[in-house]
């Protein structure tokens, strides 16, 4: 067998284990929510019978109809509400903060860097700050308002957004600025209007970051809201394992529910992850 029959043999053994990995990785994160959707549709009869059953024999709203007439609408309206503006004041704030840091030199910007690095995993877990962050909250009188939770959220997923849009404008010449400057442009509009427009795939991943890391969260947002017109939506989930066990149909009616609104904003901004997380891939 000559060298390139080998390297032939060597790729399609490669692809081939590739696709499996692929497979046995979509149906470890496809199974439960297919599981959870079909048991949604079940009735409550049949949501309980052993063993469990893939698909019942009827098609029922009826999970849906129980979830929709509690405070379950109003998490929904919190959530969105929540993750609209830690988006919106996270990107901004990542916006200005690159900015200085890619474009300017100051005393301390090595370590700024540093500890931005190092705020990345506060996005991943955030449940070692709540005590810190209840009592300093509470000491400010911060707790159970409508302002805490997507101030909270902003500030933990903020590093993260950072460092993408860090990624981004390094990919942005400066002569592009330099040229919107000669040509009389203020520093105002270069920062406002100028790179936003030239870091959109950037501004877009990071903002996709920062709705994933609001509208998931639970713990933090247990803590710091003990009112049930402020809680977000994976707290309104909880309330569905009762003391009594767990309401299944309505358990899983609700999750189904919660997962929509991410599977539609991955179908308008998915594009843009891979793009924008790889946007200072050609630059260091």
């Amino acid at each position: 067998m000559s060298f390139k029959d080998k390297n032939a043999g060597r790729n399609v053994s490669g692809k081939i284990l590739a696709v499996i990995g692929m497979a046995a990785i979509a149906v470890v994160n496809l199974v439960p929510f297919v599981w959870g959707a079909l048991t949604s549709l079940k009735t409550a009869r049949e949501v309980a019978v052993y063993p469990p059953r893939l698909f019942g024999t009827v098609v029922t709203g009826e999970h849906y109809q129980t979830v929709l007439k509690g405070t379950f609408g109003r998490a929904l309206i919190n959530s969105s509400l929540y993750s609209a503006a830690a988006i919106a004041l996270g990107v901004l704030c990542a916006l200005l903060i690159a900015y200085a840091l890619t474009r300017f030199k100051f005393r301390g910007k090595k370590l700024m860097f540093l500890m931005i690095l190092f705020g990345i995993p506060l996005s991943m877990g955030s449940a070692a700050m709540v005590v810190p962050n209840y009592m300093m909250l509470s000491s400010l009188h911060m707790v159970n308002r409508w302002f805490t939770l997507p101030l909270i959220y902003t500030a933990y997923n903020l590093p993260m957004a950072v460092w993408i849009m860090i990624g981004g404008m390094q990919a942005i010449p400066y002569a592009i600025e330099e040229a919107a400057l000669i040509d009389g442009a203020s520093r105002w509009y270069v920062i406002f209007r100028l790179i936003p427009r030239l870091s959109l795939p950037t501004m877009a991943c990071a903002a996709l970051m920062i709705f994933i890391g609001a509208w998931n969260e639970y713990t933090v947002s247990s803590v710091m809201v003990n009112s049930a017109d402020l809680y977000p939506i994976q707290v309104s989930i909880y309330n569905y394992i009762g003391f009594f066990g767990q309401e299944w149909g309505p358990l899983t009616a609700a999750a189904t529910l919660a997962v929509i609104p991410i599977l539609l904003v991955f179908t308008y901004l998915g594009k843009f992850l891979v793009s924008g997380l790889v946007a200072g891939a050609v630059k260091g």
